[in-house]
């Protein structure tokens, strides 16, 4: 609760404010419930409430959450983000299974630190332990893949980390004061029924695995779909009017994954189809960082809009996303292939890499989507030709370099500013791609590409500075949002689009 004060979270909570869904939670002390500021519950009394800074530190502190508005089901935000880099990336770990199967000395060998430094930062920031929050983060996904997806209890009760259905009826029960199939009776669930579609694959069919995710309101749907679309990889990819997918693979297992964005509610359908379903949590999560779900744009939109160059940009896109990746190799690959060449040479030549290298997906997931490969692993393109592939020498051989420390064991999984480093001192590597990467491979909101042309032109054409100096100097203003208004720069391109532009 670093950022916000109780007094500001009683005034968001008495406005329902929106803009603070997910950012904090609300205890109140008579009742043992915990709720999200938007619930529509009657206020409780000053007095009677305390704040918390994550739902899983709430459960921690001995409080059940509201069946009501459904704490597990807000947008995600990091307990400690802003903090403290050390506490954030170990949240985010935890979040994404660390604890699942590994012990907290195992996250702490992989932060640097001892288990009991680990211990004690946890505790101070978010307020809970490692292992408070990874069993709360537990109960809290389970509840959400009840009410909000298709899975059978036996399915959830596996995929949730419970060593058995008995145990995970116990364990939901005692947390929630009722039953696992309570909510599934009980409860509406935001997702439309299967439905099995021969002459649509991107429709949900019979033995798909379907999610629903909640997104930040406002939404725009179409601009995340207009942006994966003119930057789809043949092969990879495939984006229509009414959906994005792609295939992958995790734990060696492949699948096709399919979204299907939705401004009413706001949010997105999960479709996720093959071995690869039993990831269904990664799987989200992912999806979350790809279409940046969890955006604060009322806050940033507020921000940003101070500035005359930005104040009609933000107006006209209320709810624009900065998207992300799917995976940090696949991106840094898709950012070198894309240095000083349009967006579609970039996707010809990711096109050929995909249909070189990469694995061919199984015949029952690809059938009808035109989606035929994943993307190659690092090792799979070690020592290989790729100067054949079409580029200059150069470029390739800054591939060849980047592939080689990608497949270098544990590389991929170090802190954003370490491997940023470590990427800056190789040649063929500069400062456009280093930010690019940071912009949409790391996620940082403040990274800003000021040398991209396609930023240069959309910022001179709204009468604002025409030289990457100028434009750096000007974009201090914008800090913390940075990549936010780089994203607005090449959104607004549209009406006037570039003969060339080098963002892949």
């Amino acid at each position: 609760m670093d950022t916000l004060t109780d007094d500001l979270c009683y005034q968001a909570l008495k406005t329902r404010d929106a803009r603070f869904d997910g950012r904090f939670y609300t205890a109140v002390l008579t009742t043992g419930i915990f709720c999200r500021p938007i619930c529509p519950a009657v206020t409780p009394k000053r007095g009677n409430v305390r704040f918390y800074p994550s739902a899983e530190t709430a459960m921690a502190n001995g409080f059940r959450p509201c069946l009501r508005c459904r704490p597990e089901a807000a947008p995600g935000s990091p307990a400690a983000a802003g903090v403290h880099t050390t506490v954030a990336r170990a949240v985010r770990l935890v979040s994404e299974g660390a604890l699942d199967n590994g012990s907290v000395a195992n996250l702490a060998e992989r932060l640097g630190i001892t288990d009991r430094y680990l211990r004690q930062l946890y505790k101070r920031h978010t307020g809970a332990t490692p292992q408070q929050h990874a069993q709360a983060r537990r109960l809290l996904r389970a509840r959400q893949l009840i009410v909000d997806s298709n899975l059978s209890m036996t399915e959830i009760a596996e995929i949730a980390g419970f060593s058995s259905l008995r145990r995970f009826n116990h364990t939901l029960k005692q947390a929630y004061g009722n039953a696992p199939t309570a909510f599934r009776r009980g409860l509406k669930s935001s997702l439309k029924a299967t439905q099995h579609s021969a002459e649509n694959p991107f429709l949900p069919a019979h033995d798909d695995l379907v999610l629903f995710l909640r997104a930040r309101p406002p939404f725009d749907s179409e601009q995340l779909l207009a942006f994966f679309r003119a930057r789809a990889i043949p092969g990879l990819e495939a984006v229509g009017a009414h959906h994005y997918a792609r295939s992958l693979c995790i734990a060696g297992q492949p699948g096709l994954v399919i979204c299907r964005p939705s401004d009413h509610p706001p949010g997105v359908q999960v479709i996720l189809r093959g071995p690869a379903r039993q990831s269904i949590l990664e799987v989200s999560a992912r999806i979350r960082r790809l279409l940046d779900l969890d955006a604060d744009l009322p806050g940033i939109s507020e921000h940003l809009a101070r500035d005359p160059l930005m104040e009609p940009l933000v107006t006209q896109h209320p709810g624009l996303r900065v998207p992300g990746s799917w995976e940090r190799f696949e991106f840094s690959v898709r950012a070198i292939l894309g240095q000083q060449v349009s967006i579609s040479a970039a996707r010809t030549l990711a096109g050929r890499l995909v249909a070189r290298y990469g694995q061919p997906l199984p015949d029952d997931l690809a059938r009808g989507t035109g989606i035929t490969h994943r993307f190659p692993e690092p090792a799979a393109l070690v020592g290989q030709p790729l100067n054949t592939l079409g580029m200059p020498g150069s470029r390739a051989d800054t591939l060849a370099r980047i592939t080689a420390r990608f497949a270098e064991p544990g590389f991929a999984e170090q802190d954003g500013n370490d491997l940023l480093a470590q990427l800056a001192s190789m040649r063929g590597i500069g400062p456009w791609t280093l930010q690019y990467l940071a912009l949409r491979g790391l996620g940082d909101p403040d990274a800003f590409p000021a040398s991209d042309l396609g930023i240069l032109k959309a910022a001179s054409h709204l009468g604002g500075p025409q030289d990457a100096k100028a434009l750096t100097r000007h974009a201090e203003r914008w800090r913390p949002w940075r990549a936010y208004a780089a994203q607005y720069l090449w959104t607004s391109l549209n009406a006037h689009p570039p003969r060339q532009e080098t963002t892949p």
